[in-house]
């Protein structure tokens, strides 16, 4: 008896674990198990916004490309040409004026001390080129201010064509004149004689800035065969406002009577400011270069 007894215990001890794992089993087929999938976030990949800067235009690119002057009928298009005179003074005026948006002419003054820088960065715009040449003026005055370029009635030829060639080598570029001043010079016919022989040598249209009316230099212009134009309207005589609103009204009346209209102004403050702002009214392709308005 007690031999089967111990052999109950045996049997009993090595049948636990089988009945565990069993039993485990069991319970592993009756409670489901979810896995709890924990997803990290991608790293967003890096970007590089490409702006192509070098494409991107420049605003003083934009402002030193030429301006193409495109060619009008005039049987359809009245035509406004701006000159802006005196200029090679102020370089800083000369960029504002050169970022107008419409064409304009510069005209440079010899003895300015920038008169050289002028005419280049005004021909490297595709603008056209005058020179401003000082002569002599019946308004005492401006008489002692008269200088090494002005020519003067009491002249001999010799040296009346001495000073007019020294005063165009130092504007570059130049293709046409108008007169500084001028009002007693414009009126004297063997000057009148000379000058536009010296137009016509050189291959210069000429325009008469019109100070004096007794001026009879458009009359020797056109004896001499030369391309020419007389102005019509001074912008800025004054700089108050209502007087540059006055002759810019005078200025659009002009171009909608005749073909063209030429409109002298200065590089004053004032002036280019009022430009800047008084050109909505006005298109910008009515414009046009001084040649493009010359009489023949």
């Amino acid at each position: 008896m007690l031999v089967g007894l111990l052999g109950l215990m045996v049997w009993l001890a090595l049948s636990e674990p089988s009945a565990a794992v069993n039993l485990d089993a069991n319970k592993a087929k009756a409670t489901p198990t979810y896995q709890t999938q924990v997803t990290t976030p991608k790293a967003k990949p890096k970007t590089f916004e490409l702006t192509f800067e070098d494409e991107l235009p420049n605003p003083m690119v934009e402002q030193q490309r030429p301006k193409i002057a495109p060619v009008y009928n005039y049987e359809d298009r009245h035509v406004l040409a701006l000159i802006i005179d005196d200029v090679g003074y102020d370089m800083h005026a000369l960029e504002r004026l050169l970022a107008l948006p419409f064409t304009i002419t510069v005209s440079v003054l010899p003895d300015a001390p920038y008169a050289e820088e002028a005419a280049r960065m005004a021909h490297q715009h595709g603008v056209k080129v005058m020179l401003h040449m000082p002569m002599q003026t019946s308004n005492p005055k401006y008489k002692h201010k008269m200088e090494q370029f002005y020519l003067h009635t009491n002249m001999s030829q010799a040296q009346f064509t001495k000073v007019f060639e020294d005063a165009l080598a130092k504007v570059p570029y130049a293709e046409g004149v108008n007169n500084h001043m001028g009002s007693m010079l414009t009126s004297d016919a063997k000057s009148m004689q000379w000058l536009m022989a010296l137009c016509e040598k050189h291959r210069l249209f000429f325009v008469d800035s019109r100070t004096s009316s007794k001026s009879v230099a458009a009359d020797y212009a056109n004896r001499a065969n030369i391309d020419w134009n007389s102005r019509d309207i001074f912008l800025d005589h004054s700089v108050e406002p209502a007087k540059l609103k006055h002759a810019w009204e005078s200025a659009m009346d002009c171009v909608q009577r005749n073909d063209h209209c030429v409109m002298l102004a200065h590089p004053h403050k004032e002036t280019i400011q009022f430009l800047e702002q008084q050109t909505s009214g006005f298109g910008t392709q009515n414009f046009v270069a001084i040649t493009q308005a010359l009489k023949s």
